[in-house]
């Protein structure tokens, strides 16, 4: 925050809230989730961006408070402590939550990376510039913070114990993090995380781009996205997943001159699946993975995008002409088209239907939570965004049934 905001209610504890719906509080809590939301505007067109964030301290564990999306929300990862200015506390389906509006402001107090561990917590709320009753209240959150971490970390591992449908390898000692030690990850590098996953956002999708709001598949919208085929398939090149028709910010078509993952700089073109960001949670929080074609099959159990187009290209083909064949037999017509209709159906059902494969899958993993964990090895960029690819999907072990 660069300049002073003006405080327009009281700082509180997260178990009052009740006691000042429809007025504005100042809170200063920890954030336990991240979860960036869009929304458009039916009256106007236009498309407005909230970040919903789940909060708690030392006398509550869970609020949720949705913020202007912003340079500053952007920043948010779980771990931080902040403090929220001038949040208006209002009632929403049956609970409670805090609502940022034009007088309101967020500032960053700690950051997850400082409450790791508890060595030099001390000298950092001192230091902070915050009257005496924000330093006592920031003191409560921060340790109720450290507390949390390690009762998460002691019961993340006990978890990992008794876990019985991992493959023998998998049972090496490899050293795995939490989402919330992920999030405050600083250097280029590799790491392991045994998560779940809750959503799909289909952040390339005609929906997504030309409507202006993004495309979200979990188990209760599945059913709505009726040509998800065209939603997650596109011709690209099947080495470094680009697609051949990607759209810039300017709305001009771009194309990647060469291949970064061919030696010899060219492009293997096919069907592929299009760029898309899967949310993995454990106990600790949320975070959004940038998936490419090659872990995308890894995901889909080595399903090839080929294979998932060419199932569903000819079942869309067999419907047609098996329609077309219905039609001339009503008008009387007479010739060959229902028999090599009959014949071309024979040879598909002779096939996998890895579109139906396919189907299956993506209903599995959006349920996956019931279950046990994926084991995900996940790549780190720090020069990039959590919601623009900072942490991208390199590969996941399956659990056994």
């Amino acid at each position: 925050m660069t300049g002073v905001v003006s405080w327009y209610g009281p700082l509180i504890d997260l178990s009052a809230a009740a006691s000042h719906v429809g007025g504005f509080v100042q809170l200063l809590a920890s954030v336990r989730r991240v979860l960036p939301h869009q929304e458009q505007n039916a009256t106007t067109g236009r498309t407005y961006h909230k970040t919903i964030i789940e909060v708690g301290d030392d006398t509550r564990s869970s609020f949720s408070v949705s913020l202007w999306s912003s340079k500053n929300s952007s920043t948010i990862i779980a771990g931080d402590v902040l403090l929220l200015q001038n949040i208006r506390i209002v009632e929403f389906r049956n609970g409670l939550e805090g609502r940022a509006s034009q007088i309101s402001a967020v500032q960053v107090l700690l950051n997850s990376k400082d409450l790791m561990s508890p060595e030099g917590i001390g000298e950092l709320i001192t230091s902070c510039k915050v009257g005496d009753s924000t330093r006592s209240k920031l003191r409560k959150v921060a340790e109720w913070t450290l507390h949390t971490k390690c009762a998460l970390r002691e019961s993340y591992h006990e978890l990992q114990v008794i876990s019985k449908n991992w493959k023998a390898k998998e049972k090496e000692s490899t050293y795995f993090l939490l989402i919330s030690e992920l999030l405050s990850q600083s250097k280029t590098c590799n790491v392991n995380v045994y998560a779940c996953i809750g959503k799909i956002v289909l952040v390339t999708s005609p929906t997504s781009h030309f409507k202006g709001h993004l495309s979200v598949i979990d188990k209760h919208s599945l059913k709505e996205h009726h040509d998800i085929v065209r939603d997650f398939i596109t011709a690209g090149c099947k080495l470094c997943g680009s697609p051949l028709h990607q759209t810039s910010l300017h709305g001009e078509s771009t194309f990647a001159i060469d291949c970064p993952n061919n030696p010899k700089y060219l492009h293997v073109l096919g069907q592929i699946y299009k760029p898309f960001m899967i949310y993995v949670c454990d106990q600790s929080g949320q975070v959004p993975l940038l998936v490419r074609n090659k872990a995308a099959e890894i995901l889909f159990s080595n399903i090839i995008a080929d294979d998932v187009s060419e199932c569903y290209n000819s079942y869309q083909c067999m419907l047609l002409e098996t329609y077309e064949s219905g039609n001339s037999s009503t008008s009387g017509m007479i010739d060959d088209t229902g028999n090599k209709g009959m014949a071309k159906r024979r040879r598909i059902e002779q096939k996998p239907n890895f579109h139906l494969i396919w189907l299956i899958m993506i209903r599995c993993l959006l349920n996956q939570r019931n279950n046990s964990p994926f084991c995900f090895q996940i790549s780190v960029n720090p020069e990039k965004n959590v919601e623009d690819g900072r942490f991208e999907l390199v590969s996941l072990t399956m659990p056994i049934p």
